[in-house]
């Protein structure tokens, strides 16, 4: 229960921070202009354009775990939120839950921008649900595995864009081309969010994505659990949790 009041009170901080809010809001309608617009003339939509937009605004939003740990440090609050009574990765947790929380929205943001400029919103079923549900387990296990590394820097939330497209391009994001996409296929097994969004675009699944999903979910679950307290405490001793 202590978890759970944690965690809410850090979503409302989250929420009240416009850049955290914006940016999904603009990410995810950035991404559903530029589907709407790339077939636009031949009117070449096939349902998957809003689809890509919530995937592109979940993620965005799951990034800014970096900045939430940046926020946190400029307040002045992170050395105390981490030097309590309270286990240190249920802490860190409970901070960066929110940034993929409030991630979802993207979906139903998109699926309304769709609507709104006519576009087909297809693919409404449980398997959609399924793939947000993986996609947002996936998302949290590895923006709170990437966080650690930004606990300590002090400009970690100026490194969010490096994380953002390189990643999701290669899980799959986008259509990727014939000519790479078997140099990139070990990536994508490496990465859970290929499983995800393969998923939710509907294409076709084999045992292996599953597998490989579970397998990878459920190693960077153990080294951020492994790796939390050493960063913590290596951050307490170089005096990185502190504002200047």
């Amino acid at each position: 229960m202590s978890f759970i009041k944690l965690a809410l009170f850090q979503v409302r901080l989250y929420i009240k921070n416009t850049y955290f809010v914006n940016l999904v809001i603009i990410e995810t309608t950035t991404m559903l202009l530029y589907e709407y617009l790339a077939h636009y003339v031949l009117q070449t939509y096939d349902g998957k354009e809003w689809l890509i937009a919530g995937v592109m605004g979940t993620w965005a939003s799951c990034t800014t775990s970096a900045g939430a740990l940046g926020f946190q440090r400029f307040q002045g609050t992170l050395p105390y939120l981490l030097n309590t009574g309270v286990a240190r990765e249920k802490v860190l947790l409970a901070t960066l839950i929110p940034a993929s929380v409030y991630g979802l929205i993207a979906f139903p943001l998109a699926g309304l921008e769709a609507w709104l400029l006519k576009m087909p919103v297809n693919y409404l079923d449980f398997q959609l649900l399924v793939g947000i549900i993986l996609l947002w387990i996936a998302a949290a296990v590895l923006s709170y595995f990437i966080s650690l590394f930004f606990v300590l820097s002090k400009n970690a939330i100026v490194y969010e864009q490096l994380l953002l497209l390189p990643i999701l391009l290669l899980s799959g994001l986008l259509s990727i081309p014939d000519a790479i996409r078997i140099s990139i296929k070990p990536f994508q097994m490496l990465s859970p969010l290929t499983l995800p969004i393969r998923i939710i675009y509907h294409e076709s699944i084999q045992w292996n994505w599953i597998m490989s999903y579970i397998l990878v979910v459920v190693v960077f679950g153990v080294l951020s659990k492994l790796m939390t307290n050493i960063v913590i405490k290596r951050a307490f001793k170089e005096g990185r949790l502190s504002i200047f």
